[in-house]
């Protein structure tokens, strides 16, 4: 837990200092929703994946995963409306932002619960 929870604070981290180093060099775009996308995502993905290793019962992970995965996909959808309302000319940084942070975090959550429910 505390290695995935290490692994995603440097992977934030990390897109957070790219982020800004492409906006410095006039790269890309600043999102204007940065730091609440990345807080948003990490610490959401942080709380599912603590609930999803403490599952003792192997024949209902599946289940559960695909709830948290249903949950999460309607809860980001709400995000990324409100992000589009409230900041129309940057929508499409924030969007396209929100995208590759959930993807990598994605990606990391599978990993690491790859390696925990290999075990059952």
């Amino acid at each position: 837990m505390i290695r995935f929870v290490l692994a995603l604070l440097a992977t934030a981290a990390m897109i957070t200092g790219v982020t800004l180093l492409a906006w410095r060099q006039q790269w890309l775009p600043l999102p204007s929703f940065l730091y609440q996308t990345l807080i948003l995502l990490a610490f959401s993905t942080a709380l599912i994946y603590r609930y999803l290793y403490k599952v003792d019962k192997s024949e209902y992970f599946v289940q559960l995963y695909l709830l948290t995965m249903t949950v999460k996909l309607l809860a980001y959808g709400v995000y990324c409306v409100f992000m589009v309302l409230q900041d129309k000319p940057g929508a499409t940084a924030n969007v396209v932002f929100f995208m590759v942070v959930y993807a990598t975090f994605t990606f990391l959550e599978i990993t690491f619960l790859y390696r925990r429910i290999s075990r059952f």
